[in-house]
């Protein structure tokens, strides 16, 4: 019962997110390749929204990071010392994110399974087509 309240909020905050989509962040408005309206209703389709909370701040969540302000994050881990993936830019780290969501472990302990891996599906970015990957970059990219 508990899941489907969860489930019922999250698409209600969703629905207002899209809604305030037409006034596009900055970083978004970089990352042209992909549609954040499109990018959110994949986001909200994909397991990503059983996961990540965003509305709330990065980290924080009790399963996965949060993504509420992951553009700031994003742009922040990457020029940061502990950082070691390949990306240079926020847009490059989400994307990053999701396609090797071990190139940059969230500190934590429930963001690893006993292997020391990410808990996000490893293939998530397999079941994905190009044009997808970007909608849902352009979308994480105007969570602030």
């Amino acid at each position: 019962m508990a899941i489907v309240v969860r489930v019922a909020t999250f698409a209600a905050l969703l629905a207002a997110a899209t809604a305030s989509l037409t006034a596009t962040s900055p970083l978004a408005a970089q990352y042209a390749a992909g549609d954040a309206q499109r990018g959110a209703q994949l986001f909200a389709r994909l397991p990503c929204a059983s996961c990540h909370d965003i509305t709330k701040p990065w980290p924080g969540g009790d399963v996965c990071p949060n993504l509420g302000n992951i553009a700031t994050e994003a742009a922040r881990i990457v020029k940061s010392r502990e950082y070691r993936g390949k990306a240079r830019n926020a847009a490059a780290y989400i994307r990053e994110s999701i396609v090797d969501p071990n190139a940059y472990l969230v500190p934590g302990p429930n963001y690893r399974t006993a292997e020391g891996k990410s808990v996000m599906p490893q293939d998530i970015a397999k079941t994905l087509k190009p044009a997808e990957l970007d909608d849902l970059v352009a979308y994480l990219l105007t969570r602030h």
